[in-house]
């Protein structure tokens, strides 16, 4: 409930500071219709004396996190990185994409969703437009790693609330929340390369869809491939040398060029992560029961 209400006074219009305010005012309230979750004046000063104490680990690493972003702004880093990119890359699409990455997670660190993407439109949009990415890929592109800065370290200041509300270490939940967050670091990577993802071709002939969904499969297959070689599981645990094969599998699904080999290279590596899937899909089928 007490979620719910915050979640509507933002919606609403609240400032976030009021908001909680209130959140906590209904998890008072609602607790006392119940006597087993009744809140006694006692352990309310005890939650919040617990609270305070979670509070003083999350206010030293906002300070550090001050102290990168006051570096980053100050030196002017931010608005550098990506105007020396283009003669960094020498041509060379892939490398220039990934110093974006780089420069966009920097330059979106600790900054709100939409201050955030409106920063990245103005600083590294017009770079990818020189790469020559549909202008929607381009959005996505520097959106999606925008927000991933959200979950990269040092700063991944979603990691603060979530260690707050596991009771875990900030930097472990950061690292923790980085490692499950890499497939969505390919995804943007796959929209620039495969614009056919975005639906963004011509759908006059049959051929046109044809291409969208074989690129569709592509990719689903890439994406399902590289989770389980970063988790390390695939209905059985997977060992060293398999997760290997299907991390390359995964990124000549998800980032090789339409036309990189004829093809070739994307349908060998779809073949072979199909093939490893039955295999172990037959090891689960086969393991004792109880």
């Amino acid at each position: 409930a007490a979620f719910v209400a915050l979640i509507v006074l933002l919606v609403v219009g609240f400032t976030p500071f009021r908001a909680v305010s209130l959140s906590l005012l209904v998890i008072v309230l609602v607790g006392a219709l119940r006597p087993a979750t009744r809140l006694s004046p006692k352990k309310i000063v005890a939650a919040a004396v617990e609270a305070a104490q979670s509070g003083v680990a999350l206010v030293a690493a906002a300070a550090c996190v001050g102290i990168i972003l006051g570096v980053v702004t100050l030196t002017g880093i931010g608005s550098k990185l990506p105007a020396a990119i283009l003669p960094l890359a020498q041509d060379n699409r892939l490398l220039a994409l990934i110093l974006l990455m780089i420069s966009t997670i920097i330059l979106g660190m600790g900054l709100p969703s939409a201050v955030c993407y409106l920063l990245m439109a103005t600083l590294v949009g017009p770079v990818l437009g020189e790469l020559g990415v549909v202008p929607l890929a381009a959005h996505l592109f520097i959106f999606y790693f925008g927000m991933m800065s959200m979950v990269t370290p040092p700063v991944a200041l979603a990691a603060y609330t979530a260690a707050a509300i596991a009771r875990s270490g900030i930097m472990a939940t950061g690292l923790a929340a980085f490692r499950f967050s890499l497939v969505g670091f390919a995804l943007p990577f796959a929209f620039v390369l495969r614009p056919e993802l975005l639906l963004m071709n011509d759908f006059d002939n049959f051929a046109d869809w044809l291409h969208v969904i074989t690129q569709l499969l592509f990719s689903l297959t890439g994406i399902i491939a590289l989770s389980a070689a970063i988790v390390g599981f695939g209905f059985t645990r997977l060992r060293f040398s398999t997760r290997f094969i299907g991390l390359i599998a995964s990124l000549l699904l998800l980032l090789t060029p339409e036309d990189f080999a004829d093809g070739w290279a994307q349908l060998g590596a779809l073949t072979v992560t199909i093939a490893a899937a039955v295999v172990n899909f037959r090891k689960y089928r086969n393991q004792p029961t109880g």
